[in-house]
Parts: C-alpha cells; sequence; structure tokens
C-alpha cells in the first residue's frame, strides 16, 4: 500500500498478490529494476519508461484498489482512507498488508488500522517496510502516481484497478466511525 497526493485528492492504493504467487511476483518486478536503481520509483522515471513498466505490471496480472477523498488534511485524510481500505480489505480475506513506511505517519497508520480492525473476527497483520523491502511497494508507488496523474495514465492503469472508492463521494453512513452495528 501505498500513498499519492495530487492537488487536493490524497489517494492510497492496495496491490493484492495471492500469497502463493508472492515470490514469483516479487522476482519479477525485481527485474525491472535498472542497474544502479535500488528499486524502482515511478516520480523519477522518463515517460517513456513509465510507460514501459505499466506494460509489464499489466502483463503480470496484478490487480488493485484505489481510496480517494478530497481533503487539505494530509493526516484526516489519509485516516479516512486507511480505516475504509481496512475494511474492505479484511472482507476480501487479506492476511497481510504491507505499507510504504514514513516515519511521520507510521504510528498514526497503526492506531487507525488497531481502530478499524479491532470488531473484526480475523484481522490482518500489517507491517511498514521500506521500498527496498518489498519489490510489492514498487507497484503501489506506480498505481498510485498514474491514477492521481489522470488522462493517459490512469487509463493505462485502470484495467488493473477492481476497486476505486471516492470517499467524498460516500455516504455519510459508509465513512469511516459510521459502521453499522453488529460487525
Amino acid at each position: 500500500m501505498d500513498e499519492s497526493r495530487r492537488g487536493p485528492t490524497y489517494l492510497v492504493v492496495a496491490v493484492v498478490v495471492r500469497p502463493r504467487e508472492l515470490d514469483a511476483v516479487r522476482t519479477s518486478l525485481r527485474r525491472l529494476v535498472r542497474s544502479g536503481q535500488r528499486r524502482v520509483h515511478f516520480k523519477k522515471e522518463s515517460d517513456s519508461r513509465r510507460r514501459e513498466l505499466v506494460s509489464r505490471l499489466r502483463e503480470m496480472g496484478l490487480r488493485a484498489a484505489v481510496w480517494t477523498v478530497r481533503d487539505s488534511d494530509d493526516i484526516r485524510a489519509r485516516r479516512l482512507c486507511l480505516f475504509a481500505a481496512a475494511a474492505w480489505l479484511q472482507e476480501f480475506g487479506v492476511t497481510r498488508l504491507a505499507i510504504e513506511s514514513c516515519a511521520h505517519q507510521d504510528v498514526r497508520d497503526r492506531q487507525t488500522l488497531a481502530a478499524a480492525l479491532e470488531k473484526v473476527d480475523v484481522p490482518f497483520a500489517y507491517e511498514h517496510l521500506r521500498p527496498a523491502e518489498d519489490p510489492v511497494l514498487w507497484v503501489s508507488d506506480a498505481l498510485a502516481w498514474c491514477f492521481g496523474a489522470g488522462g493517459d495514465w490512469r487509463q493505462r492503469v485502470q484495467p488493473m484497478l477492481d476497486v476505486v472508492v471516492r470517499l467524498d463521494q460516500c455516504p455519510e453512513s459508509a465513512k469511516p466511525g459510521n459502521r453499522p452495528s453488529g460487525r
């Protein structure tokens, strides 16, 4: 899972990989790293390289979900996106979530996820990792960049996106903290 900020829109992208496919996906992703790079970082790539990478990611059959909210406060926006993502991921049956680490927000992330998962029967494990520690984080970075850029970039990754949730367009009852009782 990674995030992006594009103007007033904050977004979070989660890439879903089956555990039995994880090693093969990581190996394929590591092959995308060029000589002299430690990782793929979409913001630093040229447009031609970005097009090549998106094409390769699509060939891998990777799937993802996106949560967006128009909010100028990054802390509040991230909390809303993480809370909604946690509910969806838990219902989807995810067993582990890797989140790109950013020291100033990791503690808040853990608090948000703990609150989101406290009432579920089988919570998933989550951890913060540096991008070099798990290549799957490069995919969420790439998809967040493309989705946030809009236009042709968003069109290129659209086939990989199973879910796009615009939290500022959700009914009040669907927002974090307003879960139906009995869950």
